[in-house]
């Protein structure tokens, strides 16, 4: 079935809007808003025509959109001079599309979602790349913030994922993400917002996981960062939806 590009990406960036209305405002800090600008991925073109379709999904941005000083939360919440949130989602909509454009550079995640998108076969501007979390407070990751400013983020960036996962409807989702405390992350998005999950592999402890969840085979690795033995993992994972594509066309 054909997609109106223009139409499909106007309905997420106001699925964004609407989401980003909701954040509790009462539950940062704000005279300490070290947050990056908030990560909105749009598809390209060419996404809608691709097969598979893949999503990439990492942890949280490193950095954000802060050199230019428009790193806050306060941002997002209306509280700066003449910004609104059309200005807000506009704005992060353009970044992406720049951020992909500009190739790997010394980005481990980037040089991974150009590799994944080499070696399947599907052109980098075909895939999409999402982020776990949507923010990154001071270049690091929000996990270490108060635990009711976290749970904001968590739960806003949920919704944020879980709208990407429903309007893009991507074939795979490989979310190299971390290991150590994020599978209860990936776990709450499919329960709270799909049918669950259904591990369809074995699971190898702290390395790969391997399940089945709105209507995407999914991958749980290490993020393309962690060495120690997990880049073997990583691998496994290209080729493990090689030997997936190699199947389904030979069951066409």
């Amino acid at each position: 079935m054909e997609v109106d590009h223009e139409l499909a990406v106007a309905t997420l960036k106001d699925d964004y809007a609407r989401i980003l209305k909701d954040i509790d405002a009462r539950v940062f800090d704000l005279k300490r808003d070290k947050y990056s600008g908030v990560f909105l991925p749009v598809p390209f073109k060419e996404y809608w025509q691709a097969t598979p379709r893949v999503m990439l999904v990492g942890r949280e941005t490193a950095g954000w959109n802060t050199a230019n000083g428009k790193n806050t939360m306060g941002r997002v919440l209306g509280l700066i001079k003449d910004v609104d949130l059309k200005v807000v989602v506009e704005e992060a909509v353009l970044r992406y599309g720049k951020h992909l454009d500009s190739g790997p550079m010394g980005s481990k995640f980037k040089q991974y979602y150009f590799r994944l998108a080499k070696e399947i076969g599907v052109d980098p501007r075909a895939m999409v790349y999402a982020n776990l979390f949507a923010w990154d407070y001071n270049s690091k990751t929000p996990r270490d913030r108060p635990e009711n400013e976290f749970e904001e983020v968590a739960s806003i960036s949920g919704r944020l994922l879980a709208s990407q996962i429903k309007y893009l409807k991507p074939d795979i989702v490989v979310f190299a993400a971390g290991v150590k405390g994020i599978d209860r992350h990936i776990k709450r998005l499919f329960n709270e917002y799909f049918d669950g999950y259904v591990t369809s592999a074995p699971l190898i402890s702290g390395k790969l996981w391997e399940f089945k969840a709105a209507n995407a085979t999914c991958y749980r690795v290490a993020h393309p960062r962690a060495t120690h033995g997990h880049g073997i993992y990583r691998d496994m994972v290209i080729g493990r939806i090689k030997e997936k594509l190699v199947a389904e066309s030979i069951g066409q």
